[in-house]
């Protein structure tokens, strides 16, 4: 009887530690939806966090609202960057620097002095569709800023103060055809209830919205790299180190809203205008494919060129496509591939160069997405609701039989229930 219960005790505390097991791995569980990938967490204590990236010793940096803190491939822990004042948005790390944004601001932590300071200030802050984001490109800090409205004129959200609706700034001298919409007759990038007549200047802003700006590191001296661009929410370099961007169509909401939009996938060149207001998706905004009962005439009497580039891919979707990273050695998915997170599903997916849409991951219902990195031959991804780092990494393993952990688990358990029965039997028998 004293044997039994000393057995009916290991396997109390066998079941119980069983069970936070797969309670804790649970958390982190992600259904695969694509063969020869397979998934592993490489950080966790991500909770909140806003974005991340990684050096070239396999060290992550993850950004919260107002600190930064350094995550060491050994498992320690360090705060960098830590200050009240602080909104940080976009973190990305170059050559032992981490570069961020903040508000207006954007600043250097260098990782071998400590020092902080701040390289480029009155970036616009306001505005629904103001996606902002960092990238490197041939050793330029590259700084996008998408649009205050929807197409260019400033509505009343009822939220903000009326002599604070957000209004866009053109990043280029444009002259306006005199339209004017809503109530208040609000012209184009003009501040709310301020109408236009034909044939007004509109005088560019050094940082402008719907725009790329282009910053040399070594002055921190600013140039438009590119603009009308609505608003990019993902970009990457691919392996030709062209700038590709995920960029956001226009809604059919608001007082100049069209039906019919979608959002795309664009290679961004500098130097180049893509349209918007007055284009979305390679089209003009007067394309039949935009028209509904309200006819939209284009606002600027001067565009740089009559005809803007297409996209490269135009998804079935508006609002919803995030993020962007490409596998730009086919090291997990075909060279190239364009990976992303779509909101609305709640999946991580992939395009690859043919334009073949794949879902890779799909994401449980407290995830939230917070960036998507290629790195060292694998595809990061941050999930700031659940708390860690997903690593997606090719599965090069051949007849492989996989069971989901819970299972595998399970079945490790019965079989050492199974070993320490016979162990008892065994010992009754001896006796």
């Amino acid at each position: 009887m004293k044997r039994f219960f000393k057995f009916l005790i290991i396997s109390i505390i066998i079941v119980s530690t069983s069970f936070l097991v797969f309670k804790f791995s649970g958390v982190y569980r992600v259904n695969i939806l694509k063969d020869n990938i397979n998934w592993s967490i490489v950080a966790k204590n991500c909770k909140e966090s806003v974005t991340f990236d990684k050096d070239e010793e396999d060290n992550t940096y993850v950004a919260y609202k107002n600190l930064i803190k350094l995550l060491k491939k050994d498992g320690r822990e360090e705060v960098l960057v830590e200050k009240d004042e602080l909104c940080i948005e976009e973190l990305i790390y170059y050559k032992k620097n981490l570069y961020f944004l903040s508000k207006d601001k954007i600043y250097n932590y260098s990782l071998e002095n400590k020092s902080l300071k701040i390289i480029i200030n009155n970036i616009p802050t306001e505005g629904k569709y103001l996606d902002r984001h960092l990238i490197i490109k041939d050793s330029k800090l590259l700084l996008s800023i998408g649009a205050a409205t929807n197409s260019g004129i400033a509505e009343n959200d009822k939220k903000s103060n009326l002599m604070n609706i957000p209004y866009d700034n053109s990043p280029i001298n444009i002259i306006l055809n005199g339209e004017n919409y809503g109530e208040k007759k609000t012209g184009a990038f003009m501040p709310y209830s301020n109408s236009s007549v034909k044939g007004q200047k509109i005088n560019a802003e050094e940082i402008g919205n719907a725009s790329i700006v282009k910053i040399a590191l070594d002055n921190n001296k600013k140039s438009l790299y590119a603009c009308g661009i609505r608003n990019i929410t993902g970009w990457d370099l691919d392996s030709d180190n062209n700038l590709i961007a995920i960029v956001g169509g226009i809604e059919n909401v608001g007082v100049r809203g069209v039906e019919r939009d979608f959002d795309y996938i664009y290679k961004l060149d500098d130097g180049t205008w893509y349209g918007w207001p007055d284009f979305s998706g390679g089209d003009p905004i007067t394309s039949p494919r935009f028209q509904g009962e309200n006819k939209v005439n284009p606002i600027i009497s001067n565009p740089p060129n009559k005809v803007v580039p297409a996209p490269l891919y135009q998804f079935s979707k508006l609002g919803n496509i995030k993020y962007l990273a490409i596998d730009k050695d086919g090291a997990v998915l075909g060279k190239d591939s364009r990976i992303f997170y779509d909101k609305e599903l709640n999946t991580i997916c992939s395009i690859d160069k043919n334009g073949v849409l794949y879902k890779l991951l799909k994401l449980r219902d407290e995830s939230r997405v917070g960036g998507i990195k290629y790195l060292n031959e694998s595809i990061y991804i941050l999930d700031s609701g659940i708390g860690c780092i997903y690593r997606l990494q090719l599965d090069n393993s051949s007849l492989k039989f996989n069971l989901p952990k819970s299972v595998s688990i399970f079945i490790i358990i019965l079989l050492f229930i199974l070993v320490i029965l016979n162990i008892i039997r065994f010992n009754k028998i001896k006796k």
